[in-house]
């Protein structure tokens, strides 16, 4: 039995993602963006339990991978078509198809991301390309912060558009030859982990600020801007 436990988390993250597209289509944005952060902790739990456990499996793998594909891939993608469409921007210029089709690039793009991470038998202290489900995570944070800043930077031409652009543009960090943190330490050492704990340290400090200020929507923004930047460092310094 405790060799189906991390298979059945990875299947609860592929029902929240489900559950995404759902509400996205409804238009309750709230709802849809929330199924996917519940689907990121089950996303984490499902290979901690299979370690834990000792029951990683090829079959767990791959059902991993078709869950993140569709909760971390194809549902954001959903996500910012129907918020795009909010503006009316693309609706009105009968833009509708090319947005859909050009958004259709991220989950193409998670496909080959995901696709290179199982082709991978090395282990490293690293990710090559943006983790899919960390995409996910920005794209969840930029719909926020488009939600909230929208009504009053609408006085600026297309502004519209840089939503779905950026959220595009980030996407292709996947694909990248880029490294990115990997969150799981196989020690505490602080020389061998540095960079994640000044990222853990630096997101600390920030959510203290915010909570303060009282902007706590901005936490995890800032939280995964910080692990862009701190991402970064190892591309320069390693």
């Amino acid at each position: 039995m405790k060799k189906n436990i991390p298979n059945i988390i990875t299947l609860f993250n592929l029902l929240l993602g489900w559950t995404s597209i759902y509400f996205a289509y409804l238009g309750e944005i709230d709802w849809a963006t929330g199924a996917i952060l519940l689907a990121s902790l089950f996303d984490y739990f499902d290979g901690f339990a299979a370690r834990k456990l000792n029951v990683q499996s090829g079959i767990g793998a791959q059902l991993d991978s078709f869950a993140d594909l569709i909760t971390f891939g194809i549902a954001p993608a959903i996500i910012v078509y129907f918020v795009s469409n909010l503006s009316l921007l693309f609706v009105e210029k009968d833009m509708e198809f090319w947005l859909f089709l050009i958004l259709g690039l991220i989950p193409l793009l998670g496909a080959i991301r995901l696709a290179r991470f199982n082709t991978v038998k090395k282990e490293s202290s690293f990710f090559i390309g943006l983790p899919i489900p960390a995409f996910a995570l920005i794209t969840v944070s930029l719909t926020w912060i488009y939600l909230e800043y929208s009504s009053w930077m609408l006085n600026i031409a297309y502004f519209q558009v840089f939503y779905p652009l950026t959220i595009l543009l980030i996407s292709f960090l996947m694909v990248s030859k880029w490294k990115f943190l990997s969150l799981k330490i196989k020690s505490l050492n602080f020389k061998a982990n540095k960079l994640i704990y000044m990222w853990v340290i630096s997101s600390i400090i920030c959510l203290i600020l915010l909570i303060i200020f009282g902007n706590t929507f901005l936490i995890l923004p800032i939280v995964l801007f910080l692990y862009l930047l701190f991402s970064l460092i190892i591309n320069f310094v390693s």
